[in-house]
């Protein structure tokens, strides 16, 4: 497997080299690029598998970096050490990244993902991003999900509920639709955090917007526009109306 890094800090730039030698010996680092520029021309003339690519660059940013590259077969795994909210953003578009400084493991892991072909970037993955990641785009009102062996991207409006299955999290649309992704229902609640959505219970994540009734009283319950009876949780109606009254 043929890699290229991209950063234009030297030293970050050395020690990725030093875990890919220790960690993934199967990888071989075909070029290193201090310059977002001398990067995008290696990318085009060499191809490699799979670009290392860090964010906040000068004269090319990660992001400006892909757009000029435009069509290509090569995996990108972002390197990044970005805030909280621009986490949250490539959990959103489902974009594999790497934390600075990085983690043996997640490297180890995000490389098995190469050999899986599972980190390829889709147009519709970095027009998502990008609507995050730029203020003068309008936000985007789409989540890409992780479901088996393909991506699937959903209009938020259209999730009515999502509801915990142990270790993965099953998504209820308004065209009858149910996709299962491996994904605890806490990190769908940290993805989805900031819009309608609202943890009602242990098990439940709803969309405000598609609630059509509530009923009151130590068993109360909501009715989802699909007819699902969801119960409130007795330590969540408070903030259950809380919420309901900015809507």
């Amino acid at each position: 497997m043929t890699a290229i890094l991209v950063d234009d800090e030297k030293n970050a730039l050395e020690m990725l080299e030093w875990m890919l030698q220790k960690n993934c010996p199967e990888v071989e680092i075909i070029a290193m690029c201090d310059s977002p520029l001398d990067g995008l021309e290696k990318i085009k003339t060499l191809k490699p598998d799979v670009i290392f690519l860090d964010i906040e660059m000068p004269q090319l940013n990660g992001f400006d970096l892909l757009e000029r590259l435009g069509k290509h077969t090569s995996n990108v795994i972002f390197t990044t050490a970005y805030n909280q909210f621009a986490i949250k953003a490539f959990k959103v578009c489902a974009l594999d990244y790497l934390l600075k400084p990085v983690d043996p493991e997640d490297l180890k892991i995000a490389i098995q993902k190469v050999h899986n072909q599972k980190s390829k970037v889709s147009t519709e993955q970095l027009d998502m991003l990008l609507s995050y990641m730029k203020p003068e785009k309008p936000r985007s009102k789409r989540i890409a999900l992780t479901a088996s062996d393909h991506l699937v991207f959903v209009e938020t409006d259209k999730i009515i509920y999502c509801e915990s299955d142990s270790n993965y999290t099953i998504f209820f649309l308004s065209d009858g639709q149910k996709i299962i992704v491996s994904k605890t229902l806490k990190d769908v609640e940290e993805i989805l955090d900031g819009s309608d959505f609202f943890r009602i219970h242990a098990s439940y994540l709803i969309n405000m917007k598609h609630v059509t009734k509530f009923t009151r009283g130590d068993g109360g319950y909501v009715v989802m526009s699909n007819n699902q009876h969801i119960t409130v949780s007795r330590k969540k109606k408070d903030d259950f109306f809380d919420m309901f009254s900015k809507i």
